[in-house]
Parts: structure tokens; C-alpha cells; sequence
């Protein structure tokens, strides 16, 4: 899936009662592993060393990391962080988040029930996904000829840092790559850890009393606000004033029809909700 949730939800791929309704899952990793993945993935050819690529990556970032920008035109799928795909604003979308790194746990049914009795992101699973992940094969593994961390130096594990480091706090990784006592960890902003500290749930339909709670209000507020943020970029005088500074990516945008993308999938438009929005335009 290359659609973040908010995503889901404001170009209506998903309505909030249908997103209410399922059982959401979401696979994350080590955000430095992660790194090499997509290198192994992205990179021009075997030429390209890791560190060449990293510096590249960050700069291709550069629209995300100056402005926040998440559309596509912009900042491709593969370089958001993670966090992305399962929160907005700090709130958790997704149901449940797994780490990749954990999912070995569930390769049989007899190793699932003694992950259930620790401390782990399989353990609060409902039976429903863990069902579906138990004896899930891994297919498209790379054979390399050195694990992932032997390809880190000190400049490439700073700059992996400072592009996922709310994947590091979000997820609760550890900013050290343990196999590699001479790197030096980053230093963790303690102020974005605490904010973000309460924000990852295994279970987040559930309260504490392990009882399922609607999170149709949640999704709604996200789909409104995705709406809004469409439906304000696509509007004429944002196409005058993208003109006038020569944007190009924005103009591009509009011309590719963005307008219509808040649209896709949807049956019934909210005349309301578009007549206000022009209005404050």
C-alpha cells in the first residue's frame, strides 16, 4: 500500500465507517535496516555507494523536511517516514503496528501463543490479524554479501537519523545499531520523545478496558481536514499564485487534475462541506 491512512481517508479510497470498521494493520522496521532496503531498492546501479545514496535520499527529502510536504509531485512514497502511513497529528489510524523485526515470532501457531505472553508488537494482536500473519513466508528477501549495519559509517547513520528520527521515537527503536559499538548514536531530542512517546498503540480500538471504542469521529476529523487542505491547493488562486512564482511542481499539480483526485472513489459529494470551502477561498 503506497497510500498513507489520512491519505485513505481524504481522497475517499475508504469511508470513515468503512475504516471503522476493519481490522488495519501496519508493518514497520528498524528505521536504519530500513535505509539499506530502500538503497538496495533505489539506487543507480551497483556503482552507487551507500553514502552517495544517502546524501542523494536526503536531498530528494528536501521538500518534506524544509515544508512537510507529503504529496507525491513532491516527496515520493518511499521517502516519508513511516509514522506517516499510521498517524495524523499525533494520532494513531492504523489499528495495529507490528515491527518486521518481531513478525518471526508468529511462524508458528505454538511460537505465537508464547509471543502472546511477552512483551513484544504481536502480543495484543487481534486474533483476526494474527491469524493472518502466523507462518506469513518471507519472498523477497536480498542476499547480500555483508548485513545491513556492516554497510554504516558515521555520516551515513547521522543522516538516516536526522531523516526518520520520529520513526525512532514513534516505534521505540533504538537510535544505537548495537552490532556497531564504534558509531557514535545520535542524540535524542528528549522533548519529541515525550510527545510522542503514548502515540504508538498495538491495539488502538481497544481502551483499557479492553473494550473496542468507535474511531469514527477520529476518522472523520481526518478526512475533513485532507479535504480542506485538497480542495484549498486546487483552487484558482492558488494556480494564480503558483503562476506568478512559477511553481512548478504546484502548476504541474493542478494542470494533472488534482482537483479532481479528492473525488476518487466517491459517490456522493458533500456540497456543503465544498460550497464553504469556496468560500473561504
Amino acid at each position: 500500500m503506497h497510500l498513507t491512512a489520512p491519505k485513505l481517508l481524504g481522497y475517499n479510497y475508504v469511508t470513515p465507517a468503512q475504516m471503522d470498521g476493519m481490522c488495519s494493520l501496519a508493518i514497520v522496521r528498524n528505521p536504519y535496516s530500513r535505509m539499506f532496503s530502500i538503497y538496495g531498492y533505489n539506487r543507480f546501479g551497483s556503482r552507487e555507494s551507500f553514502p552517495a545514496f544517502c546524501r542523494r535520499w536526503k536531498h530528494a527529502m528536501r521538500h518534506y523536511i524544509e515544508r512537510n510536504e507529503k504529496e507525491e509531485w513532491y516527496t515520493p512514497c518511499h521517502l516519508l517516514p513511516m509514522f506517516e502511513y499510521t498517524h495524523y497529528e499525533g494520532r494513531q489510524l492504523v489499528q495495529s503496528i507490528v515491527k518486521q523485526e518481531e513478525l518471526k515470532l508468529l511462524k508458528t501457531k505454538e511460537g505465537a501463543m508464547e509471543a502472546m505472553k511477552e512483551d513484544n508488537s504481536v502480543s495484543d494482536l487481534p486474533e483476526l490479524v494474527r491469524d493472518a500473519l502466523l507462518g506469513m513466508p518471507h519472498t523477497n528477501s536480498r542476499k547480500t554479501s555483508k548485513k545491513w549495519y556492516d554497510h554504516y559509517d558515521q555520516e551515513t547513520m547521522d543522516l538516516t537519523y536526522e531523516m526518520y528520527k520520529m520513526d525512532f521515537v514513534t516505534f521505540g527503536y533504538d537510535v544505537a545499531i548495537k552490532e556497531r559499538p564504534d558509531l557514535v548514536p545520535p542524540r535524542i531530542n528528549r522533548r519529541s520523545q515525550m510527545h510522542s512517546q503514548a502515540s504508538w498503540s498495538r491495539n488502538s480500538y481497544v481502551n483499557d478496558s479492553g473494550v473496542r471504542t468507535s474511531q469514527a469521529n477520529l476518522f472523520g476529523s481526518v478526512r475533513g481536514s485532507m479535504r480542506k487542505e485538497m480542495y484549498m491547493r486546487s483552487s484558482t488562486s492558488a494556480l494564480k499564485r503558483s503562476l506568478v512564482e512559477l511553481n512548478r511542481d504546484e502548476i504541474l499539480a493542478n494542470v494533472a487534475g488534482l482537483r479532481n483526485i479528492s473525488t476518487v472513489g466517491e459517490e456522493e459529494e458533500d456540497e456543503t462541506t465544498e460550497q464553504s470551502l469556496k468560500k473561504d477561498d
